[in-house]
């Protein structure tokens, strides 16, 4: 029986759960600053951009499964490596700790708003900003942040997601019963400025999983065609959410919008009381997951953290630990609006993640293989040179640079 099953292979691939997976990563707490980002933009352009950044993603999404099947890897890393040399690995692992960073200096943020606004609906008191920062800090992200065990916090962030789901059914409805719906969607019905790459940088960090892509692709059993039918669901799905959260929050807000559109609320609404009190906690038990990723990858870039770690464990863990919370909360202390920390790190890490790095992985390794012989690199296949495909990588490449530069101006200048 043993040897049957072992003939007829893993089964099908589980789309399902990948495409659940996928848009887990997908949907998180960057759909509170999409509502500013598309006021940038305004509605129909900001639409646009936001569709074509799907587009863009996705389909790079597909192209780094198709890198590591022709390159036989499992790691967004090691597809870099093989086109460019081990040393470049050290670029990927910066990308990742940078956004594994910015990403909790975001959660900080978010979580001082949400604290902020309920204390002052339950005391009738703003709290100083930087005074609940550093008691959050102290009292929960420190202690979280040294925990060797996260598997427990795996529950809060599927919690999150239930609170997300919420907000979303909440500011749709919310804006579907207001009066001022209408007129603020029509006073933002389409013009056209630099707004609209804060538009392109907010989005661009609202599709960026990327880096997970390997893993998503082996969960498939390496099928090409399933994954492409998980990235166009996943996709579909977030592109959905975000649309209708964006277009509905503006027309809720229209001017007087935030960068953080909960922030628009007033602390007398029992629901969204509940709303700001459940995300700060969910967030709280999140940041330790994405917290321990940015530690790992700047822990293996750096051979002297890694001697440290060999030679006084509990000494450098505490220290690098400790460090990195208090930098990150420090970064949260200068900043007030989510929406520019987010931004950024879509311009910066998301148009290198999801846009240029995998093109420039294509470019390089078919650029040799033009004739379509099948040449080794390394023992490993080149790719095949397809015309369309090059054109098409090539112009991700220089949108995603246009991206990196004019984005942050767009973001910090709003």
């Amino acid at each position: 029986m043993a040897a049957k099953a072992a003939e007829k292979g893993p089964g099908p691939p589980p789309v399902t759960a990948a495409w659940m997976n996928l848009t887990k990563n997908l949907i998180g707490a960057g759909i509170f600053s999409l509502p500013s980002g598309l006021k940038s933009g305004s509605v129909i352009p900001g639409l646009s951009a936001m569709i074509t950044v799907c587009i863009f993603c996705s389909s790079s999404f597909i192209l780094i499964a198709y890198l590591c099947k022709r390159l036989r890897c499992e790691t967004y890393r090691e597809v870099f490596c093989i086109a460019f040399g081990n040393r470049a690995g050290t670029l990927i692992d910066g990308f990742i700790f940078t956004n594994g960073f910015f990403a909790c200096v975001a959660y900080t943020i978010l979580v001082a708003d949400f604290l902020q606004k309920a204390a002052e609906g339950l005391l009738g008191v703003v709290p100083n900003r930087i005074m609940l920062i550093a008691g959050n800090t102290s009292c929960f992200m420190l202690p979280l942040s040294h925990a060797k065990d996260l598997s427990a916090l795996r529950y809060t962030s599927m919690m999150g997601l239930v609170i997300i789901a919420f907000v979303f059914m909440f500011i749709v409805s919310d804006c579907w019963k207001s009066e001022d719906a209408p007129s603020n969607l029509k006073a933002h019905a389409a013009h056209l400025n630099m707004g609209i790459f804060r538009t392109v940088a907010l989005c661009t960090g609202a599709f960026q999983a990327h880096y997970n892509a390997p893993r998503i692709f082996k969960q498939l059993h390496g099928d090409l065609q399933a994954h492409a039918q998980t990235v166009l669901a996943s996709f579909s799905t977030a592109f959905t959410v975000y649309s209708l959260f964006a277009v509905s929050g503006l027309g809720l807000f229209g001017d007087k919008l935030l960068g953080n559109v909960l922030r628009n609320y007033d602390p007398d609404n029992t629901a969204i009381m509940m709303v700001w009190f459940g995300m700060a906690f969910a967030i709280i038990f999140t940041y330790p997951l994405v917290f321990t990723a940015a530690r790992e990858s700047l822990v293996g870039s750096q051979p002297f953290l890694q001697e440290a770690l060999r030679r006084q464990p509990l000494f450098a863990h505490v220290a690098i630990t400790c460090t990195m919370v208090c930098l990150i909360s420090s970064v949260a202390c200068c900043v007030e609006d989510v929406s520019k920390v987010t931004g950024t790190l879509g311009a910066v890490v998301g148009s290198s993640l999801c846009w240029i790095c995998p093109s420039s992985v294509y470019l390089k390794l078919s650029r040799k293989g033009q004739s379509g012989l099948s040449m080794p690199l390394n023992g490993k296949a080149l790719l095949p040179y397809n015309g369309p495909l090059s054109v098409y990588t090539s112009l991700l490449i220089l949108v995603g640079s246009i991206s990196i530069v004019v984005g942050v101006h767009a973001v910090w200048s709003n």
